[in-house]
């Protein structure tokens, strides 16, 4: 996030100016005169009260020798202060929408200081969501646009999902730098190759995957789970040049960390970029096929990894020494083949061990990424 440059006190330019009246010895109807404005309102301009127009910076720079740029940069300072001071209270007040989210994922991202006083927490929370105010909030972040596979079987909190996507997008944003702009040529091309990264230690092969689809302007993240949330992955326009794709590690299985990453991409090319996806738990009461396009981008992650006819080879496997011989040549991991064996045929029992589960935020993330 950016660095905030704003000062930490203010001085109303009216306090300058009369310092300046004293010293020339002026009253305020002299400079009133001299500048061709009511004495009224140049009183009220020397207590803060009114704004400084550039019209009236430009006339005192001419009667006083204060330069313009300095009497309306003081005001702008002055002005801001003000309103800050006395949307204090009102931020204060705020502290039910601060509760909405979860407390422990906002102390641990110190997104927010609860020693400090309410209401800088609420600022602080507006700041890192990057909006004005709590409708703005809702418009952003809980519009009924965005599209969810989502478990009917458990509930998911919007609050703790916002945030979980907003903690992915500051991620991205380190990213930006180092990106191409978008070429849905170029994300073709590495989604090919995507299953083959499988083969390596998840950490490797995500680092791998990440450079990869930057060059083809994808920012790819991983941001664990927060309680609550239930995602598996996300997709969305970030900037209108680039998609971000965010996963996290809530199967454990790195074979479903590999579909879900090419699904998510699947998305990228097959669908419109005003949509959000975030895919959430499956349940068993749930028939995602119902979704178009859950069902495409389902289809695309499936035939990137196995053509037609090694498909058929699949569920034919027998043996462990059967399904290594078959991961080599088709140069994916053998949890992989474990992992889309049991999807085909419904036996998860055969090769489920060969399965390889891992704390994914461990095995991706760096110690100081935690």
């Amino acid at each position: 996030m950016a660095n905030r440059l704003e000062a930490d006190w203010a001085v109303a330019p009216g306090t300058l100016i009369q310092a300046e009246l004293d010293a020339l010895e002026y009253s305020q109807a002299d400079v009133a005169a001299r500048t061709n404005i009511s004495t009224k309102h140049f009183n009220q301009l020397i207590k803060g009260h009114v704004p400084l127009s550039p019209d009236i910076a430009v006339a005192l720079e001419r009667v006083l020798d204060i330069p313009a740029e300095m009497l309306l940069q003081m005001d702008a300072t002055w002005q801001a202060d003000k309103v800050r001071r006395t949307s204090a209270s009102t931020l204060a007040g705020m502290q039910h929408w601060v509760a909405k989210f979860p407390r422990q994922a906002l102390q641990e991202y110190r997104v927010v200081d609860f020693s400090a006083p309410a209401s800088a927490r609420v600022e602080a929370l507006l700041r890192f969501f990057r909006v004005a105010d709590e409708k703005s909030f809702d418009r952003i972040f809980l519009a009924p646009q965005v599209n969810y596979r989502r478990s009917q079987k458990f509930s998911v909190d919007p609050y703790a999902t916002a945030l979980w996507r907003r903690l992915a997008e500051v991620q991205a944003d380190t990213l930006l730098g180092g990106a191409a702009d978008y070429d849905a040529s170029a994300l073709r091309a590495a989604a090919h190759q995507l299953p083959a990264l499988s083969r390596l230690p998840v950490g490797e092969g995500f680092r791998a995957a990440r450079a990869m689809l930057l060059s083809a302007g994808v920012l790819l993240v991983f941001v664990p789970e927060i309680d609550e949330t239930r995602i598996s992955g996300a997709t969305w326009w970030h900037t209108p040049s680039h998609p971000i794709i965010a996963l996290t590690g809530r199967y454990r299985f790195v074979d479903a960390f590999w579909f879900t990453l090419v699904h998510e991409v699947a998305h990228v090319l097959l669908h419109p970029k005003r949509v959000t996806f975030l895919h959430f738990e499956r349940s068993k009461r749930v028939d995602d096929d119902a979704d178009q396009q859950e069902t495409a981008a389902d289809a695309f992650a499936s035939d990137t990894f196995f053509n037609d006819r090694q498909r058929c080879e699949l569920a034919l496997l027998q043996t462990k020494a059967d399904a290594e011989s078959f991961a080599r040549k088709a140069k994916v991991s053998i949890g992989v083949v474990a992992g889309q064996f049991g999807h085909y045929t419904g036996n998860w029992s055969r090769f489920g061990k060969l399965r390889e589960s891992v704390d994914l935020a461990a095995a991706i993330l760096g110690p100081s990424e935690r």
